[in-house]
């Protein structure tokens, strides 16, 4: 039966428009809003608040299908994925929607939220419901259904969903097995949504697997700071942060950075416990890093200061080869400060890493220069040869380039540590520095990248530390006879 005011044209055009576009559908959306002020009892009724952040991520949910999004607690997107999930529900024929949440409590509270939506529509827009419970709200007259449940072992595996929520998926304990069974169901055309705050507790998982990859792995990614929302300033964070109770089991400062990051690379860098580097000091080397003064071959050289006249520079390069995958990366910097000058990173054939290389180090007063031999760094070691800049290249035994082993790897990593935590070092890069931050120890202590991310910016600093204690100085390389000084 066709609710008669829906005869009524103006009615009928909004209830069109709303069918149509969310975020159209929006403005006649209602939500809860908890209690502003500990003095203030009860929750209020209030319009749906279309801040900024919000349309973008509802535009997203319009041009995409698969879609990862890192947050930081209560920026609204709880409520409006609910108010997607009955949208999509309400008006499209079929619809079947999959909320997987971290337990039965938050299943439950994140359809709730629909529910409360739905109730409070415009009666003219509200649709007739038939099952609705804790775990499912039907529409029967166009045959959709939105079902939530807990991430367990088994959920979703034989549920079939044109859209899948995972809400708070980073602490889902079998996120892995939930994917791999939702996965497919929605591969034919529907859409994927995790949407969560970072667990620190936990480095290598598929949530940050998945926004790390994007958008080379097909989902399409958004951070959400806490200072998204417009009533939010640093007062705001000072009282909050100074309202966490003791009895929650980490600091203060580790709470706030986990439960409300400023940017992406706090939410994602690990915490102090897991971190290899000192979280704090690369926190104020990432507020030091600049832009570089100039770059060159379409980004893969940056320059951030000139060569000086008299000046002695080390260099430290990782080498690999690919399309995908691992980068190339080499760092100068000034051998008595520590101080970076220049860097090298991207994916170029090796034979322009080896010229681009030379080029570079040549530049800065014929650097002194260690280049991993390890895999493909061994061709492009024999190529810097070839270019005659033998004369200042660190050398293991008779063989130009540092070779990384189980001995010289952790001393080097943990030589680099040392200066780190020391600000013996000064680097400018935020790639540099934020690669720094993925860098954990793994459940059996050894110092690597985290899960989908990379270590080669965190070898190279390695090796270029250690170019300022193995650097020998006297006749620079040159297109002629080289004298080798140094045999190690």
């Amino acid at each position: 039966m066709i609710d008669p005011t829906l005869t009524m044209p103006s009615v009928a055009i909004e209830y069109e428009l709303a069918r149509r576009s969310f975020p159209e559908f929006l403005s006649y959306v209602k939500i809860l809003e908890p209690p502003q002020t500990t003095s203030t009892t009860g929750e209020s009724v209030i319009p749906f608040e279309k801040w900024p952040h919000l349309m973008d991520v509802a535009a997203d949910f319009s041009n995409h299908r698969l879609m990862v999004y890192a947050k930081a607690r209560q920026v609204g997107l709880s409520w409006l994925l609910a108010a997607y999930v009955l949208w999509v529900a309400r008006f499209q024929p079929g619809a079947r929607v999959l909320e997987l949440s971290r337990g039965e409590k938050e299943a439950a509270d994140l359809l709730a939220k629909s529910v409360f939506i739905h109730t409070n529509l415009p009666e003219w827009m509200q649709g007739r419901i038939g099952r609705s419970n804790t775990q499912e709200l039907g529409f029967p007259d166009h045959n959709a259904k939105v079902t939530a449940l807990p991430s367990t072992r088994d959920a979703g595996r034989s549920e079939t969903a044109s859209l899948v929520i995972q809400d708070e998926a980073d602490y889902h304990e079998y996120l892995d097995l939930n994917y791999a069974a939702v996965k497919p169901t929605i591969d034919a055309g529907g859409q994927l949504i995790q949407v969560s705050t970072v667990n620190k507790r936990k480095m290598l998982s598929l949530f940050k697997e998945l926004y790390k990859g994007a958008p080379g792995n097909g989902y399409s990614k958004r951070f959400i700071s806490w200072t998204a929302r417009p009533d939010r300033d640093m007062e705001w964070y000072a009282k909050t942060k100074a309202s966490i109770p003791s009895t929650i089991d980490m600091s203060p400062d580790l709470y706030m950075e986990q439960e409300y990051p400023s940017n992406e690379m706090e939410a994602l860098s690990p915490s102090k416990v897991l971190g290899f580097f000192a979280g704090d000091t690369l926190r104020e080397m990432l507020a030091e890093c600049v832009d570089p003064i100039e770059t060159r071959m379409g980004g893969l050289v940056k320059i951030w200061k000139r060569p000086k006249v008299a000046t002695k520079y080390v260099a430290g390069g990782d080498i690999a080869w690919g399309e995908k995958g691992a980068y190339s990366a080499l760092i100068i910097s000034d051998w008595q400060t520590g101080e970076q000058v220049a860097e090298i990173h991207g994916r170029p054939p090796l034979d322009e890493a080896a010229s681009a290389i030379v080029d570079l180090c040549r530049e800065y007063n014929d650097a002194y220069v260690g280049i991993e031999n390890n895999s493909e760094g061994v061709n492009v070691c024999q190529k810097m040869v070839d270019l005659g800049y033998l004369g200042r290249m660190y050398r293991t035994k008779d063989k130009p380039g540092w070779t990384t082993t189980s001995i010289t790897r952790p001393v080097m990593l943990g030589e680099l540590e040392e200066a780190v935590r020391a600000r013996g070092v000064k680097p400018y890069s935020r790639e540099a520095v934020g690669e720094m931050m993925s860098f954990v120890r793994n459940e059996k202590g050894r110092p690597e990248a985290s899960k989908g991310s990379h270590d080669d910016y965190v070898m190279a600093w390695a090796i270029m530390y250690a170019m300022r204690t193995h650097a020998t100085w006297g006749i620079a390389s040159g297109g002629g006879a080289v004298i080798l000084l140094n045999r190690r």
